[in-house]
């Protein structure tokens, strides 16, 4: 059986060696971390089997790699693994929530290796590191492959089994749909919390913990998510998400003005329309 190497041992990489482990894909899965004691606190959670600390030795041991690092620091460890001994069979590919900066960084500075699959799974938590980690993180969510002309097909189709035995419904799309798509359904829902928060702590008349409900709870959760992490990703994929904050921006502002107007029947048109496209969310999308 083949033997798994994941590069950030964190919340993303720990969920997937768990899910790995559940399912029997690896018979060996080892772990290595920027921070040392991050991957030293995987292997004593049993995520993995054990922590590395020579990567260009456990690179040329492994049959496939996971890079779930920040995005700004995948391609730099692309690099790293392509300096290794990568066997014709290795497969390689990441977590990352941006497609587009990470594949330009790779394509400007000596190619995209064909064993490279760029890969995207929609799942995470406000919570963060091994003691994060869930086996069935990835069930039933979407995870987006970009595979790019350089990817090699049976590369692609591995790193699909992998995620489908993780319990995802995996598919594939261009880099481009994938940011403009996930800066609309992740990153910008992200943004509207912070801000919302933001208002929240301002002075008001009250003290708005007191009339907070769990609606108030549901909406922001996603708030407490790593600031870092988060200016981050909306820097690396700060078009597409202005892009999309113009497009809301200018739908919440004609809510305001239906309300401001007092046009309540237009008004209730919209809501119901929202609700109907809130109750459609859960449907699979078209093939």
């Amino acid at each position: 059986m083949p033997r798994l190497l994941v590069i950030g041992t964190g919340l993303i990489g720990g969920s997937f060696a768990l899910a790995m482990r559940r399912a029997g894909a690896f018979a060996r899965i080892d772990g290595y971390d920027a921070n040392a004691s991050t991957a030293e606190q995987a292997a004593e959670l049993g995520l993995i089997d054990r922590p590395v600390t020579d990567l260009p030795q456990a690179v040329a041991a492994a049959d496939a790699v996971l890079i779930a690092v920040p995005t700004s620091a995948i391609a730099d460890n692309v690099r790293r693994v392509a300096a290794a001994v990568v066997r014709p069979t290795t497969t390689v590919f990441d977590a990352g929530s941006v497609k587009g900066s990470v594949v330009a960084n790779l394509r400007g500075r000596g190619g995209i290796p064909a064993w490279f699959v760029p890969s995207h799974p929609m799942a995470g938590s406000e919570r963060r590191g091994p003691d994060a980690a869930d086996t069935h993180l990835f069930r039933d969510r979407h995870v987006i492959l970009t595979p790019q002309p350089e990817t090699d097909t049976a590369a692609t189709a591995r790193v699909r089994g992998w995620w489908a035995a993780a319990g995802a419904r995996v598919f594939e799309t261009s880099a481009e749909i994938h940011d403009d798509m996930v800066a609309l359904t992740s990153h910008l829902p992200h943004l509207i919390a912070y801000a919302y928060m933001g208002w929240v702590d301002a002075p008001h008349s009250g003290d708005p913990r007191a009339f907070a409900g769990p609606g108030l709870q549901d909406f922001t959760r996603i708030a407490a998510s790593d600031a870092a992490m988060w200016r981050q990703i909306l820097t690396d994929n700060r078009a597409a998400v202005l892009a999309q904050f113009d497009g809301w921006s200018a739908t919440f502002a004609r809510l305001g003005t239906l309300l401001r107007e007092g046009r309540f029947d237009e008004l209730e048109r919209w809501l119901a329309s929202a609700r109907a496209a809130r109750a459609r969310l859960s449907d699979p999308p078209d093939a």
